[in-house]
């Protein structure tokens, strides 16, 4: 195992002269990493991401019920009757006609059922949607803060290997032997760290990526600045989640109209045709016969005029979709306020760890194990807070609406 590490940890040091971070990480059936900017990273979670996936099915499902919906509903049905024929002749002699009935029964609905429903398919269609574009963004959301920790964890295992490879150059004494030690153990760590979180990544992204993905990037990004009534405006109008709840009340909304629709009339068309052939009966010849016969039945919904139980359970559901609606928007302007101040916290860590180490970088003479050490140190130290500056400004962007990959 320990020579297992050993050629691990040689192989990475090759691989960072050629500016490439990693190359085998002992993992069961994932034997090297494979370099993959977070853009087609991400690209890849939405193709193959099963809970997004689903929601893509969902789309379909809801495109083909409208096509249903949008159906005018005919109910045709055809009958056919023989006869009549008698168990025993009601006197003699008598002949009993076998006569034919063929008939078509046609059920009209009542109207503005169908346009009712139509346009409940069409706000399903739309519900449908804000669902799947919601679950894309969450998921993509969580694949992206899953590649800042990994990237975070390349750039640490980067730092110390370079801190080691320069402690290493040094001549040796006890204080720089015990400093490559420190160094190298941490690296080791730092290589554990990345491969374990780039595990992770694997979660997101189903079985379509064959190699650990290695994350790239420096994540220096320039502090942005923000105003608190822009980014809530901007929440109200595309943050994924109030788009869901509006989508769900409209819905809601099509279904009121819908189940009030559905209490309205129905009407039934009978149209039938007999033949009955020529037969003889008490001596008298009768000739072929023929006959048309129709009818409309008119069903009364008494129990709709009894009770509306239906039209306040559809109400009801809209209301309490309206009232979930109202709060999430009241919690919209907390929340981007908490993640502001979130954000304002990081730029101000962000800061001093740039101040540090552009500090002990500009010191004096910066080949002795001191300098080497204090340069990594700051510099560990700055890749912290630009983990923290990067997942916080993230998270505003997320809480504003704001869907853009960063340009780590």
């Amino acid at each position: 195992m320990a020579r297992n590490l050993t050629h691990f940890i040689a192989g990475i040091m090759g691989l960072l002269s050629a500016g490439f971070a990693l190359g085998q990480a002992p993992a069961s059936g994932l034997n090297e990493y494979a370099p993959i900017p977070l853009e087609k990273y991400l690209q890849v979670v939405k193709e193959s991401n099963a809970i997004i996936g689903n929601r893509r099915l969902g789309k379909e499902t809801a495109a083909s019920i409208k096509q249903s919906l949008a159906i005018y509903q005919f109910r045709p049905s055809v009958s056919y009757t023989k006869g009549t024929f008698y168990q025993q002749v009601p006197y003699a002699p008598y002949t009993s006609p076998t006569s034919n009935t063929y008939g078509v029964n046609l059920n009209l609905e009542g109207w503005g059922k169908r346009a009712a429903r139509s346009e409940y398919g069409d706000a399903e269609i739309g519900r449908s949607d804000a669902d799947y574009a919601a679950t894309e963004s969450d998921v993509q959301t969580a694949a992206t803060l899953g590649y800042i920790d990994a990237l975070r964890n390349r750039l640490l295992f980067n730092s110390y290997a370079t801190a080691a490879k320069k402690v290493g150059a040094l001549p040796s004494t006890p204080q720089v032997k015990d400093s490559v030690q420190f160094l190298n153990y941490y690296e080791s760590a730092a290589a554990k760290d990345l491969q374990f979180t780039s595990l992770s990544l694997l979660n997101y992204s189903g079985d379509a990526l064959k190699n650990l993905p290695l994350p790239i990037g420096k994540m220096s990004i320039t502090p942005q600045e923000f105003n608190t009534e822009d980014l809530v405006t901007q929440a109200l109008t595309n943050r994924s989640d109030i788009v869901v709840m509006q989508a769900a009340v409209n819905s809601a909304e099509k279904n009121i109209s819908m189940t009030s629709a559905n209490r309205n009339w129905d009407v039934a068309l009978y149209v039938s045709y007999t033949t009955t052939p020529q037969y003889e009966s008490s001596g008298f010849t009768y000739t072929q016969q023929n006959g048309f016969s129709a009818g409309v039945m008119i069903p009364i919904p008494v129990n709709n005029y009894l009770q509306n139980a239906d039209i306040v359970q559809a109400a009801n559901q809209k209301l309490g979709l309206e009232m979930q609606l109202r709060d999430l928007k009241a919690q919209v302007r907390v929340q981007v306020m908490q993640a502001l101040l979130q954000y304002e916290s990081a730029k101000g860590i962000l800061a001093q760890a740039n101040g540090a180490l552009a500090s002990v970088s500009s010191a004096g003479n910066q080949n002795n194990v001191k300098s080497i050490m204090d340069v990594r140190d700051k510099e560990g130290a700055l890749i912290d807070a630009q983990t923290n500056h990067v997942k916080a400004l993230v998270n505003v962007w997320r809480q504003s609406g704001n869907y853009a990959i960063p340009k780590i």
